[in-house]
């Protein structure tokens, strides 16, 4: 049973206004709606001689809409024309509601807490209107606070403005809905028939971003509903509070607006009703309140609806209130709808601690399919819940979404966010959770709703309403943290504790009980409908747990046992491991590259006060022979790294002759220079006397931008600050900014064989153009929509500046965060750790320490690529291109310039392939030697083969070429000025491989030959293309060709993915890096995790034109040739069996 189908619908398409007026006909005087909080007889309307309540009959609930709908019609409101309903439960939201039906117009409704969010109100309006083009719209508010609202958020709006506020003058340019309800506007021969279309627009809600629209077939939703819960069994006589009118039920409202349980009580006391509707997140707030005084008249039966229930609530929801029967809804405002029906025995609905949520709806379907999957599980697997029905939503009203799809029989379906498990035995569903808020600690997923349902069994504890958020840790990725409603004692948390331990096990134990007044707000955020704003709590817990932890810097370690502490610390943070997981002993070979030994070398510095020269620590095989280094060396010299900046920043005036290694011995190019760098810094009103520096690009810069390739290589990289203002930040920026000359720089093309680098002093015009307040937004889905829909006014452009960093302060995290654009020229990956670094330290306000100089390491390339130091890099490259066929090449896959639809792919999980690779393991037991990175390489070749049917093949491989200067002899040292891993510029290089393809040599051949030919591409990074391209001519269109197709970039344990399982700074984390190239498949890779088995593989470029399909077999064939390389039943087998995987 992969898929739970419902019995075909009896689809009554009968409209509700059909059946209203057939309930008018029949029972015209029977009881329709209750207000207990509204006076009686308003507009005439009803028995006014009541003195509690307004209530109201079907015949004078009629009247009431034909009365309201004929004057609407006289204002130009009909067919497809927009009514914003901005009303809480009364009398007039049921006769605007039931009017806009009548008309045919488009009913939206909209909470009228909404207009006090300015950000969600306009997005609220303004979505529909944009999205839903009709010829009049019309609002409706409560009072003059409203209308005040409505009017300064939308000042120029051309709407009929209508206000409720009985018995007191409009304000100007609004009308009275008292006015429009005068029993003069009744037409004579009101027409029962039926209105082209009922069309409601209702938000989803959601947890953290801005609701999304949705589109509501009400005549769908009302049979749907009708087909399989209780809400189809409602009779004339019946009392309900929900859905009630189309039966001819009465529909009551306690309260306007806000859920008040006495006020419930109260009314359920004076108006007993026959069933009632809960949200299952008002339970506890409900049976808490004092049930004891009067008991409540019979309840038959109780409709929990909104989200996961616990077994132990619902129980003690029926003892206490004592309902015959419960039904469990499960219905999300996209139409997806599940129910047990009345049910007598609540066990007989229960498993592990929660209730069912019941079969979809007759005429809909249901199944369970694994995260960016559409195959459904098979039973008594967690899964996420995909609905399709016909009342089901297609799509978000102008909000993009992946939530939504179709299958290849062309049904559509929706992607619900919900995890449940069908067990076989009842095929009834279980919610667990929201997937995205599982907590997920050390790879395995937790479900809050599970740790809650263990403590809310407990009846002490339940009263604290007690809620499971993640938070995230250095060692586990995240753990577990109870927030209870009140402040409790300690012996209190150590029974949660026990509770959790004892019950589920020393996983979930969570890390801290929390009291929600301890987070600064006395209640739990919610949504309008009284959800628990999980994301929104859990940022308060990691907003105090940041605050808990910012501590100064350690002082040196005085012994050396606790050099060793804090290096276990740093290399368990970095492999994602506990400390008591770590295996000093092991082999660094086997778990990482360079550049991760690069990024601890700093932190170790750091962290010890200690320094080992980067050429000791890259030799030491084992964490336990660096920690000896480290106890052995001196104290950190801290001369290494003076507190000065560069020449230039320090001289008066611009560049001269001297300091421009380009025009050594050609003065006359000079003036040239200077006019060429004047043109390109002259729209910021710059002179050469703000000029810093000018330095040639290396060999690759210049291809790529003379071919320019480099331009479209623009990443954007998304940095929180913990706890910290805009005001923070900019200071923090502008004291990092002056260290890093790059990103202040611009790019000149001096002629066909020359590309220069100019970089300017720090002065206010460029500070300006670099670092921008951008305002405030409310939530991170904003600011993941500015990552990869970064400003167009605000993107970087040539010939520069080549970095612009947008300071947004966000209301969620209620912190400053850093969104950044960036030209790969400028940015490379380790060269953003050492910025990092240097943020974090001026967030932290200590003092900045320069870099070795970019410049020097490119004068270096520039001064020595003619000299025999060069010889080496360019024979050995020189000889692997002359080995390239002459005749046409086969390259894969294409390039576009346009990239359309990369975020969309982001968005869908497609572009992020995370697998492990457990047979890695034994791989490296055997064979030590062969690295992570060409077994994945290795496997990208034969993909690339595979599609290409050539036994040979292209890319470039990007290396980050910081193991030494370029060309220096190795006599020369590699520490303090000369020190690789410290320059603060982008390094990387890439250079044009070839892969050839032997189909009868083993596994192990190949990845021993590709591993052998990996070490001389590293050994040899710098190389002097230019010359190279002289001598082969055809490599001048070849090599930018390679480049625009297929690249290959290993980036270590750095990943794409946000850094929330390490914490190597203080004040900042980085959580998103989105990167949209134009080649035809970037590859950058990435491996972590205790033994380094976890694969994290972006794939961008042009394949996001592609279907997700393709880019799915893509991937999937990555992971399978990959899998299949390391197993070690396939070592010894001919690679040409590879393909026998895919």
């Amino acid at each position: 049973m992969r898929e739970v189908l419902s019995s075909d619908p009896a689809y009554q398409s009968r409209s509700a206004w059909e059946r209203l007026a057939e309930v008018v006909e029949r029972h015209p005087d029977h009881l329709a709606l209750i207000c207990a909080h509204q006076r009686p007889g308003l507009y005439g309307l009803g028995d006014q001689s009541l003195e509690n309540q307004g209530q109201w009959s079907f015949g004078a609930l009629y009247e009431g809409i034909i009365r309201l709908s004929a004057s609407l019609e006289s204002l130009g409101l009909s067919n497809d024309c927009l009514l914003f309903v901005i009303l809480g439960n009364s009398l007039e939201h049921v006769l605007t509601t039931w009017a806009g039906y009548r008309l045919g117009c488009t009913h939206v409704s909209v909470h009228p807490n909404t207009l006090s969010n300015a950000v969600e109100a306009r997005h609220v309006v303004q979505t529909v209107l944009d999205n839903r083009p009709s010829p009049k719209a019309a609002v409706f508010v409560q009072d003059e606070a409203a209308a005040k609202e409505f009017d300064q958020l939308f000042p120029q709006l051309d709407v009929i403005r209508i206000i409720i506020r009985n018995d007191q003058p409009a304000p100007s340019s609004w009308m009275s809905f008292d006015q429009l309800m005068k029993p003069g506007q009744t037409p004579s021969g009101p027409s029962t028939s039926p209105p082209s279309r009922e069309t409601s627009i209702f938000f989803s809600s959601g947890t953290t971003s801005l609701p999304k629209p949705c589109e509501m077939n009400v005549p769908a939703w009302i049979s749907s509903l009708a087909s399989g819960s209780t809400l189809g069994l409602v009779r004339p006589g019946d009392r309900l509070m929900m859905f009630a009118l189309t039966h001819g039920a009465t529909l009551v409202y306690p309260s306007y607006l806000a859920f008040d349980p006495r006020t419930t009580i109260e009314t359920l006391r004076g108006v007993p009703c026959k069933y009632i509707v809960m949200v299952s997140a008002l339970v506890h707030a409900f049976i808490s309140a004092d049930l004891s005084s009067t008991p409540l008249p019979p309840i038959d039966t109780v409709i929990f609806s909104g989200m996961t229930l616990s077994t132990a609530v619902a129980k003690e929801f029926q003892t206490r209130v004592g309902t015959r029967a419960i039904e469990n809804l499960y219905g999300m405002t996209e139409g997806a709808f599940c129910a047990t029906g009345p049910v007598e025995d609540i066990e007989s609905i229960s498993r592990d601690g929660f209730l069912a949520a019941g079969r979809p709806m007759a005429g809909s379907k249901l199944r369970l399919c694994a995260p960016n999957s559409t195959e459904p599980l098979p039973p008594g697997v967690a899964g996420e819940v995909h609905y399709s029905g016909y009342q089901t939503s297609r799509g978000y009203i102008g909000v993009q979404s992946d939530s939504f799809y179709i299958d290849a029989n062309g049904c559509h379906w929706y992607k619900t966010g919900d995890q449940a498990i069908i067990y076989e035995t009842d095929g009834l569903v279980y919610p667990v959770g929201r997937y995205k808020d599982l907590i997920i600690q050390g790879g395995k997923n937790i479900s809050p709703s599970a740790i809650e349902a263990v403590l809310n069994r407990d009846p002490e504890v339940h009263q604290l309403n007690p809620q499971a958020v993640p938070l995230p840790d250095a060692v586990a990725g995240e753990v577990p943290v109870i927030v209870v409603n009140r402040e409790i004692t300690q012996p209190k948390v150590q029974h949660i504790m026990h509770l959790i331990l004892t019950q589920m096990g020393a996983a979930y134990v969570p890390d801290k009980v929390i009291p929600i007044q301890t987070l600064g707000t006395a209640n739990y955020p919610r949504t309008t409908s009284g959800k628990v704003q999980k994301v929104k709590l859990a940022a308060l817990v990691r907003q105090y747990a940041a605050t808990q932890s910012d501590a100064p810097v350690p002082s040196a370690p005085s012994n050396p046992g606790e050099i060793r502490q804090r290096v276990t610390q740093l290399w368990a943070d970095v492999l994602a491991a506990t400390t008591e997981e770590l295996d000093v002993q092991a082999r660094l070979s086997e778990r990482v590259d360079s550049i991760t030994l690069m990024r601890v070398h700093s932190r170790a510095t750091k962290l010890t006060g200690r320094h080992v020269p980067f050429a000791a620590w890259a030799s030491a095989k084992t964490i336990a022979d660096q920690i000896l280094l480290l106890e052995t060396a001196d104290d950190q010299q801290e001369e290494s790294y003076p507190l000065a900046h560069s020449e230039g920043y320090a001289r008066v005036g611009g560049p001269t002759l001297e300091d421009m290694v380009h025009l050594l011995g050609d003065a006359s190019r000079l003036p040239d220079t200077q006019v060429l760098v004047q043109q390109a810094i002259a729209p910021y009103q710059l002179t050469w006397d703000d000029v810093e520096d000018v330095f040639p690009a290396t060999d690759f810069q210049h291809i790529m931008r003379q071919a320019h390739l480099i331009d479209y290589w623009e990443f954007f990289v998304c940095i929180h600050t913990r706890g910290h203002s805009v005001a923070d930040l900019r200071k923090a920026l502008e004291a990092t900014l002056p260290l890093h000359p790059m990103l202040r720089s611009f790019v000149v093309q001096e002629n066909e064989n020359q590309t220069l680098l100019v970089s300017v002093r720090p002065s206010l015009s460029i500070l300006d153009r670099c670092i921008v307040d951008y305002g405030e937004v409310a939530t991170l889905d904003d600011v993941h929509r500015l990552v990869v829909n970064f400003p167009q006014e605000h993107r970087i452009a040539l010939p520069g500046p080549l970095f612009c960093g947008l300071m947004v302060y966000v209301k969620e995290i209620k912190s400053a965060v850093l969104v950044a654009d960036f030209c790969h020229s400028v940015m490379d990956a380790t060269y953003h750790e050492i910025f990092e670094d240097d943020l974090d330290l001026a967030l932290s306000e200590q003092p900045l320490r320069a870099h070795a100089s970019y410049k020097a390491w490119n004068e270096s390339y520039y001064l020595l690529q003619d000299a025999l130091a060069s010889r080496p890099a360019f024979d050995y490259h020189l000889s692997q291109m002359q080995q390239v066929p002459d005749g046409p090449v086969a390259l894969w896959p294409t390039p576009n310039r346009s990239i359309g639809s990369l975020a969309k792919q982001q968005s869908q999980g497609l572009y992020l392939l995370e697998f492990k690779l457990p047979a890695l393991m034994s791989l490296h037991q055997h064979h030590p030697t062969l690295m992570t990175s060409v077994v994945l390489k290795t496997a990208l070749a034969l993909l690339t083969i595979f599609h290409t049917k050539h036994s040979e093949m292209l890319l470039l491989n990007v290396e980050a070429a910081r193991g030494r200067f370029p060309f220096l002899p190795s006599s020369f040292p590699r520490e303090g000025p000369l020190d690789g891993a410290r320059v603060a510029g982008p390094t990387l290089t890439g250079n044009v491989e070839r892969i050839t393809f032997d189909p009868n040599e083993t596994v192990l051949q190949l990845l021993y030959r590709a591993q052998a030919q990996q070490a001389l591409i590293t050994r040899h990074a710098n190389a002097p293309w230019r010359r190279i391209l002289q001598e082969l001519p055809r490599m001048r269109e070849l090599y930018p060709a390679v480049a625009d197709h297929l690249i290959f970039n290993w980036t270590g344990t750095t990943t794409f993915k946000a850094d929330d399982k390490r914490r190597f700074h203080a004040h900042i984390q980085r959580q998103e890096i989105f990167f949209q190239p134009t080649c035809g498949l970037m590859v950058d890779a990435g491996a972590s995790g205790k033994d380094g088995t976890d694969l994290c593989v972006s794939l961008t470029g042009a394949v996001a034109n592609n279907s997700p399909d393709w880019i799915r077999s893509i991937a999937q064939g990555l992971q399978a040739i990959t899998t299949w390389l390391t197993q070690q039943e396939n070592w010894e087998r001919p690679v040409r069996y590879f393909s026998e995987c895919l």
